[in-house]
């Protein structure tokens, strides 16, 4: 059941979404930026300028799905970093990532990649990635999605953060039904199954995930608003209008934070915007929901 506006605080603050102007960097990154290929696909390994493998050899990695590679290792280091970075920006379209990841030994070669470039600068001989935190933006969840089919997978991921990120085909049609969020389309219950798996986990406090969604409509198909009622209704969790004005986030004047939803460390935060701007912006905010789960 979805509540009445409110201003009753919670323990994570989502950040304000103000419009952020970004820009590629004048001089290099503090770090190293390796490409490295695995068959058909290329990605970006970054390694932060002071980044050390403890004596156990185990590495926290952290990937990002979608948009500029310089952007990420922006936000990155604007979280203050010291950990691996991988970047996959493999074009437009969910199935221009979703395709790669159907070979579920892909990942698994890209971390071992990612591990062949450590040692190679210093890296001790029992280096090991011992988990994953993902992130991803627009169709980047195409990847996310495919890697979430993977015990294996499933079991090293920690942590995702989803920037306007989640959509859906439809099954059986796109008519209105009532969700917690009110009147939504429903998304193929197949494409929801992986989210839905992974949302069960973080309510629990087994992992964390976040879905920050805009209201950008997508006739074709369900957009980010839609999968977040889903899950949300999926998740049985309480609904949380918020208040104009009532908090930094809701008060910004172009994508106000309307809603949130948070069941343990499964979190959905509905943001204002119909327009391209409003979809940019959430990306543009990665560090800071990055920084609010670490506070």
């Amino acid at each position: 059941m979805t509540t009445q506006p409110t201003t009753r605080p919670r323990a994570i603050a989502p950040p304000v979404m103000f419009k952020r102007t970004i820009a590629p960097p004048k001089i290099p990154p503090p770090g190293e930026s390796i490409v490295l290929h695995d068959g058909d696909t290329a990605f970006t390994l970054f390694l932060p300028m002071g980044w050390t493998v403890p004596a156990t050899g185990d590495v926290r990695l952290t990937v990002h799905f979608h948009g500029a590679i310089w952007f990420a290792i922006q936000e990155h280091l604007r979280e203050d970093l010291k950990t691996p970075l991988i970047v996959a920006f493999l074009g437009e379209g969910s199935s221009v990532y979703a395709k790669p990841f159907q070979d579920r030994q892909r990942f698994n070669r890209w971390m071992r990649l990612a591990v062949q470039a450590l040692q190679a600068r210093g890296a001790p001989p029992n280096t090991h990635v011992s988990s994953v935190d993902i992130s991803s933006f627009s169709a980047g969840y195409g990847a996310v999605r495919e890697l979430l089919k993977s015990p294996e997978y499933t079991r090293i991921i920690h942590r995702i953060v989803l920037s306007d990120s989640m959509y859906a085909s439809f099954e059986n049609g796109t008519n209105l039904v009532n969700t917690p969020l009110g009147p939504h389309r429903l998304p193929a219950p197949s494409q929801m199954e992986p989210w839905i798996a992974f949302a069960n986990a973080a309510a629990r406090g087994e992992k964390t995930f976040v879905l920050t969604c805009s209201e950008v409509p997508t006739p074709a198909y369900a957009s980010s608003t839609d999968c977040a009622a889903a899950l949300i209704e999926a998740e049985h969790a309480p609904v949380q209008w918020i208040a104009p004005g009532s908090n930094p986030a809701a008060s910004d004047p172009n994508f106000p934070l309307k809603f949130r939803s948070d069941l343990g460390n499964f979190h959905v935060w509905g943001y204002g915007g119909i327009d391209a701007q409003a979809h940019m912006t959430q990306v543009r905010h990665l560090a800071d929901v990055w920084m609010a789960l670490s506070k």
